[in-house]
């Protein structure tokens, strides 16, 4: 563990502000992940853009190069208005880069832990409705992100936004058991999400853990859509599926207000 910690601080310590990458100037860090660390960046234009680097400690490997540029070439073929897009890569003494558009908007995490903003049931399931439309075309592409958690998630001016593809992967269509473990892995993560933007308006008090059945008061359709996302009842095998209970509890939800 402390060799570990060293070895971080030696050789991924992040360039500091000011550093030119290739055409690109760094404005500051925004945080380091387990094999990238990102910035923020800008142009000599000035327009703003966000830079991964590869931890150069990782970079070391042959096996953890492969996967960041597998990342890249993922992000290459992903159309999506709701992910940044992949614009540019480059190399500089052996440190690797990608270039991705910068989404000026903030995380889920900080909006609900740092900021304590509060989410209603109804605006819940209508953010996890843009979410699943992401989903879904990750999906239909055959590419499984695998790491959908309130930091990947970026809310700007109501619109949601997916981040981070570090762990997305593309399974081939004929491996019927991947695909549906990656699913599930997917769907699970999303109602997970779910929880968390509802847990935003729990005001219980601290003392004996309870489940989030027993903590939060939420419409039947809502607790239907988690239990199923969450594998509590029978697993959900197609975002079609999803889409319709989730807009059948919006719907319910919209009439009683």
């Amino acid at each position: 563990m402390k060799w570990s910690y060293l070895t971080r601080w030696i050789f991924d310590r992040p360039h500091k502000k000011g550093t030119t990458l290739y055409t690109y100037e760094v404005e500051k860090c925004l945080g380091l992940g387990a094999y990238g660390i990102i910035y923020l960046c800008k142009d000599r234009m000035g327009k703003k853009y966000v830079v991964k680097q590869l931890r150069p400690s990782k970079g070391k490997k042959q096996r953890e190069r492969m996967r960041f540029k597998d990342e890249g070439e993922l992000l290459r073929k992903i159309d999506c208005h709701a992910i940044p897009s992949l614009l540019d890569v480059f190399t500089i003494e052996k440190h690797h880069y990608y270039v991705m558009e910068y989404i000026n908007g903030e995380n889920i995490e900080d909006l609900l832990f740092f900021q304590k903003q509060k989410f209603t049931e109804f605006e819940s399931l209508r953010m996890m409705k843009q979410l699943l439309s992401i989903i879904n075309y990750l999906h239909d592409h055959h590419i499984y992100h695998t790491d959908i958690r309130p930091p990947n998630v970026i809310l700007k001016q109501k619109k949601v936004y997916l981040i981070d593809f570090g762990l997305a992967k593309r399974v081939d269509i004929d491996n019927l058991k991947e695909v549906s473990n990656s699913r599930q892995d997917d769907y699970y993560d999303f109602g997970q999400m779910l929880l968390f933007l509802l847990y935003s308006n729990f005001k219980g008090k601290k003392g004996k853990k309870r489940t989030w059945l027993e903590e939060l008061t939420l419409h039947p359709a809502t607790v239907q859509l988690l239990k199923r996302l969450l594998g509590i009842s029978i697993h959900y095998s197609s975002g079609v599926e999803i889409e319709k209970d989730l807009d059948n509890a919006l719907a319910i939800l919209k009439e009683a207000n």
